[in-house]
């Protein structure tokens, strides 16, 4: 290892980047929701359309992680008023509703606030090679892989009793 660290050291340090860098992409999604005056929730449902394509309000509701009754219809219904998604027949099956992004209001209003930090990562990744850039998209393709698994394992978790007192 570089500058002699141990691998537990660099590891330790990878582990502190990690999480300061978690922390600040949901301060940056705290900030964009409340700019657009939404709820962080509502901003991940359109990331998810955004990366996903047109998606069941039963499928957002589990890649979110909130019920599949009131829950999602509310987030659904304010952001179809904001403008921001709509709600659609599947052509495959009629009696199916989809909910899509607006595109109209996902490019107008949306995408600008993400902009400034896409350049930003852009002109970032342009230091590094092709193969380190192979080796950043492994690792960040696995972390969000296994984010996502301990995401569904705590949604699935027994919730703990309540203090009977």
């Amino acid at each position: 290892m570089t500058s002699g660290k141990t691998r537990s050291a660099v590891l330790n340090s990878l582990d502190d980047a990690l999480r300061r860098q978690a922390s600040r992409s949901v301060m940056f999604h705290s900030a964009v929701a409340a700019h657009l005056g939404i709820a962080v929730t509502d901003l991940t449902c359109l990331n998810i359309l955004g990366l996903d394509g047109p998606r069941t309000p039963g499928q957002l509701a589990d890649r979110i992680g909130i019920t599949r009754g009131g829950a999602v219809t509310a987030m659904i219904d304010r952001l179809e008023r904001a403008g921001y998604v709509r709600r659609t027949r599947d052509t495959a099956d009629r009696r199916r509703v989809l909910v899509e992004l607006a595109d109209e209001a996902a490019a107008d209003t949306v995408a600008p606030l993400f902009a400034g930090l896409g350049s930003a990562v852009a002109t970032h990744l342009d230091t590094y090679t092709d193969d380190e850039l192979a080796i950043l998209l492994r690792m960040t393709s696995g972390l969000a892989d296994t984010v996502g698994r301990e995401t569904a394992a705590l949604h699935n978790r027994d919730r703990p009793p309540k203090d009977p007192s």
